[in-house]
């Protein structure tokens, strides 16, 4: 079964703009203190929640993204970005732990809010998106 946020996190990967910004810093947890410096761009997605669907193999998680930054304008560089990968991401297919995953969209779910994590001193956008990743690994004749 694939792991529809590491398929985010490998498709996050592939996107030139965002990692030319964060120069692979993207995770499921941030890692400032534990091999990312402090300050540096970065995004931390999670999953929150979601809908079930009871008769198709997908999954549809809420996702929390974090995109961290030393200025706010860098950090709202970085969340435009992420709108743009949005606004591109349809029916790509990724390889992870489980083999290959097909990521149906990544659609933004709310609005950016400008926050400050005091755990880092960082500015951070905080914002929630929408993924629909297949739960079987498929096959790719490409």
């Amino acid at each position: 079964m694939i792991d529809p946020l590491e398929a985010l996190i490998q498709t996050l990967y592939r996107d030139a703009d965002i990692n030319a910004l964060v120069e692979g810093r993207i995770a499921e947890r941030h890692k400032f203190g534990d091999g990312w410096e402090r300050p540096s761009t970065a995004v931390q997605v999670q999953m929150d929640g979601g809908e079930p669907d009871l008769y198709v193999k997908w999954q549809r998680p809420r996702v929390e993204a974090r995109c961290y930054a030393p200025t706010r304008p860098e950090a709202m560089a970085l969340y435009l970005a992420l709108v743009n990968f949005s606004r591109q991401t349809h029916r790509e297919v990724v390889e992870t732990s489980s083999g290959k995953a097909l990521v149906y969209w990544f659609v933004m779910d709310s609005g950016p809010s400008l926050l400050r994590d005091p755990d880092v001193g960082m500015d951070f956008v905080l914002v929630y998106a929408r993924l629909a990743a297949a739960e079987t690994a498929v096959e790719w004749v490409g």
